[in-house]
């Protein structure tokens, strides 16, 4: 008895099927990469509305927000590159099983197979234009100061006062920021999680933080590029599942079968 129990399970070997590997830059990957670009824009709207849902005042919250919020991106973008990269090493299998039988495989079949750069490529493509406007600006950048706010509608009245005028001129001079704001606003709407912990440690965290944003925007697309990578990974141990599935089914099927033979033995004996 101790003999049974003691009796391991030989190990399962790893179905690792041959694939025809595809083009890391082709037509394909190129198609992926307008893809991840509107990805780049739902990572955007993941962090504002994640900033505005998870907006604390201590830095522990602040720091627990941004690896929530970032993590939460990067792993969306994970799974979804590594669907995509199973899907693309199936279309590998298939055909390598096609040229193996003797049937011709077109190079645009070829392209659209797996290549574990595929997806780092896709995200780089993809993210040009937001990483050329964040390194624009963080050419131009500088640390944020106090400004005066707006003036009311009805200090318009006075302003035709000499002595009025004279002490309101600086407001007038202000209008030349108006872009650079915008363009501010733009680029921490792109890296919002980080900005809301560096704007703890005051303007010059702020300003490292816009002068790093072409690569911070990078951290939560990078999880497409790594999962994608992982996709051949995936397709071998779907591909051992089923072997253990069949090999399963098969064993239940002998057992039955010798159960219906004892079952039948008796009434051979009379």
């Amino acid at each position: 008895m101790q003999n049974k129990t003691n009796k391991k399970k030989p190990p399962v070997q790893e179905v690792k099927k041959p694939i025809i590997t595809g083009s890391w830059h082709g037509k394909h990957a190129w198609s992926l990469a307008g893809k991840r670009a509107m990805n780049m824009l739902a990572v955007i709207v993941i962090y504002l509305i994640g900033g505005m849902l998870l907006g604390f005042d201590g830095l522990a919250g602040r720091v627990f927000s941004c690896v929530m919020i970032v993590f939460a991106a990067a792993y969306y973008l994970y799974a979804s590159g590594l669907a995509q990269g199973q899907t693309d090493a199936a279309f590998g299998e298939i055909l390598y099983s096609r040229r193996e039988e003797g049937h011709n495989v077109s190079a645009e079949d070829i392209d659209r197979s797996f290549h574990p750069l595929k997806g780092l490529f896709a995200v780089i493509v993809g993210a040009v234009p937001f990483v050329l406007f964040a390194l624009v600006f963080a050419c131009i950048t500088k640390a944020t100061v106090y400004q005066l706010g707006a003036l009311p509608g009805w200090v318009d009245s006075l302003v035709s006062q000499t002595e009025v005028r004279d002490a309101l001129c600086y407001y007038e001079s202000l209008g030349g920021m108006k872009a650079m704001n915008v363009l501010r606003i733009i680029d921490r709407a792109m890296i919002m999680p980080f900005i809301n912990v560096a704007s703890y440690f005051g303007p010059q965290a702020s300003l490292l933080a816009e002068r790093l944003s072409p690569l911070l925007i990078l951290v939560a697309p990078m999880g497409y590029a790594l999962g994608y990578s992982q996709g051949l990974n995936l397709r071998t141990r779907i591909n051992t599942g089923i072997k253990m599935g069949d090999e399963k089914k098969k064993r239940r099927e002998r057992k039955a079968r010798k159960q219906r033979q004892r079952s039948k033995s008796p009434e051979q004996l009379i």
